[in-house]
């Protein structure tokens, strides 16, 4: 049982055992339920079998009657609170486990993954796919394994009681049940175009917000709120059919059930007449019948939500399966060389890295050029390990990285892209992500080296001057300063750049070239610049076309060697 339970709702061990426990609560909650039915028979026992020459068994006081009402209650709020314990608790919980779960998967998935995946599919999964979730298995999954339960212990006491009555009342519910069975296929597809619509909707409305600028600058606004418009119709109208095809099924299986009263009115008659039961049976059965059906139709209203629930598994599955990035948390490598040996990469459909052979010395700058799309930071990435290679083998210090962890991997590594990524708190805290515990001192110092003081001075509260979303409030030279201090900060053996200083002026790069050359010192540098003087006093330079080495060495002998090389040489400088 517990593994069933995991296996279909991609839960953790603990959450399985945890729901076992919810479900038994919540049958014995059920079967409490009864207590109120069960005095009430008592009493027309009693004060009608009297009338009718039925003996009691035993004769009840009012007082009597007070006193199991009140122990009755008793137990009955007893049961419901530790039910709601259980229920509640360990599903919000188990809910919680799985956002952490996820996020630790996320951390440690390969780039490539995101890149197949939309960034706004992922946060829907994470928040509304879960929220969803929790929704669903507090209010739904328990109750329909507890009421099935509990229904069916209830079902054999009336049939071990009298069978003919109890086969007139429970016929209908493996009839409706299976009725709705057979709408589940278009409930799933009706909510599988609702989730699908639902994402175009976010993705649209993430997109516009991102491209806002551009929109107000083309005088798009009408357009893009049409196009957006139109996505938000589509997902009503498919909201309407989800909303559609489950209530038709449980309003035909609810009106179904009801024919089981009929049944038992017109049974029960034709027994009491001929003798076979007295009336105290009879109304036993009409009221128990009603009774019955009532949590029965409650399962068919959760096994809607349930249909939604297994497209919310389905996602949340992919995520817990996918193969992560995984290796040993130490390494000793014998130096910060990284060696390259006829490493091939490539997405689905095509090849981006194909047998590129090279070493970056430590102690060295080691330039990658080419035009775009050669795969010049492609390499660089897979050197860090955001991808995992296909064929070859990339070595830092003579130890394989595809079996180190990737935490432990880029703790030697401090990468400057020309995408900086910021975050909406101080220039002090995004500059100090680079070194964790820094000190407000060394976070001046790296300022100043990477030149943010001719900036940070202007700023309302300086160093604590907070930046906006992505650093909204800097211009592109400004983060990339701050990008550049965050890993001078971080002192890494290896670095990793892409275009580290595209976005400077003139003067500004060249004072950044100045900071820079006092960070790499006896450290592994791997450069990707279009700039052609910034790379030309690079111990190495790789020059990549199409994937693979063109040719490789200093930038006497590549002028010597490579018509590329002279070329690109002559357009820089022309």
């Amino acid at each position: 049982m517990n593994n069933f339970l995991k296996q279909k709702y991609a839960m953790s061990d603990q959450g399985a055992k945890n729901l076992q426990k919810s479900i038994f609560s919540h049958t014995i909650l059920n079967l409490t339920k009864m207590f109120p039915a069960i005095v009430g028979f008592m009493f027309l026992f009693q004060y009608l079998g009297g009338l009718e020459g039925i003996p009691v068994p035993v004769e009840l006081t009012l007082v009597n009657y007070i006193v199991i009402i009140a122990v009755m209650l008793l137990v009955m709020f007893i049961v419901a609170r530790w039910d709601y314990v259980r229920l509640y608790d360990n599903v919000y919980n188990e809910s919680a486990n799985s956002r952490i779960e996820i996020a630790n998967r996320l951390k440690k998935l390969p780039l490539s993954y995101f890149g197949k995946r939309d960034v706004s599919d992922l946060s829907a999964t994470m928040m509304s796919d879960l929220n969803l979730y929790e929704q669903i298995f507090s209010h739904s999954v328990p109750h329909i394994y507890a009421t099935s339960i509990s229904t069916i212990i209830i079902s054999i006491m009336i049939l071990a009681y009298n069978w003919q009555l109890g086969l007139a009342a429970l016929w209908v519910v493996p009839v409706s049940l299976l009725l709705f069975s057979l709408s589940k296929k278009k409930q799933r597809q009706a909510m599988d175009a609702h989730v699908k619509t639902g994402r175009e909707v976010f993705d649209d409305l993430q997109e516009k917000i991102d491209q806002i600028q551009e929109i107000k600058s083309y005088n798009l606004e009408e357009r893009s709120l049409n196009e957006f418009c139109h996505k938000l119709d589509n997902n009503t109208r498919t909201k309407i059919k989800v909303e559609f095809s489950a209530g038709i099924a449980t309003s035909l299986a609810g009106v179904l059930m009801k024919l089981g009263i009929v049944t038992v009115a017109i049974v029960g008659a034709n027994m009491l007449i001929a003798g076979q039961i007295n009336i105290l049976v009879y109304i036993a059965y009409l009221i128990l019948t009603t009774s019955i059906y009532l949590p029965i139709e409650g399962i068919l209203t959760f096994m809607a939500l349930v249909v939604a629930l297994d497209g919310v598994v389905a996602r949340i599955k992919e995520i817990k399966t996918m193969p992560v990035q995984e290796g040993k948390q130490e390494m000793n490598p014998k130096d910060y060389s990284i060696d390259f040996k006829d490493v091939e990469f490539g997405y689905e459909d095509y090849t981006v890295i194909n047998g590129v052979s090279f070493t970056a010395k430590q102690g060295e700058v080691t330039a990658l050029i080419g035009p775009s799309g050669s795969g010049k930071t492609t390499l660089a990435k897979l050197a860090a390990r955001f991808w995992d290679i296909q064929k070859g083998k990339i070595l830092l210090g003579g130890e394989d990285i595809s079996q180190i962890d990737p935490e432990t991997l880029l703790k030697n590594y401090a990468i400057v892209f020309q995408d900086v990524v910021l975050f909406n708190a101080s220039i002090k805290d995004n500059i100090r992500i680079g070194k964790k515990g820094a000190t407000d001192e060394e976070v001046a110092r790296v300022a100043r080296i990477a030149r943010c003081d001719e900036f940070i001075d202007c700023m309302p509260e300086g160093m604590e001057t907070v930046i906006g979303e992505n650093g909204e409030r800097l211009s592109g030279g400004e983060r990339q300063r701050i990008s550049i201090a965050r890993a001078i900060l971080k002192d890494a053996p290896i670095i990793l750049m892409d275009e580290a200083t595209a976005s400077l002026d003139v003067e500004n790069e060249s004072l950044i070239q100045e900071a820079l050359s006092e960070l790499i010192k006896d450290k592994t540098v791997i450069v990707i610049a279009h700039r052609m003087r910034t790379i030309r006093g690079a111990d190495k330079i790789v020059l990549l076309n199409q994937g693979k080495i063109e040719a490789m060495g200093t930038d006497a002998e590549l002028q010597t060697q490579s018509v590329t090389y002279r070329k690109m040489l002559e357009k820089s400088m022309g």
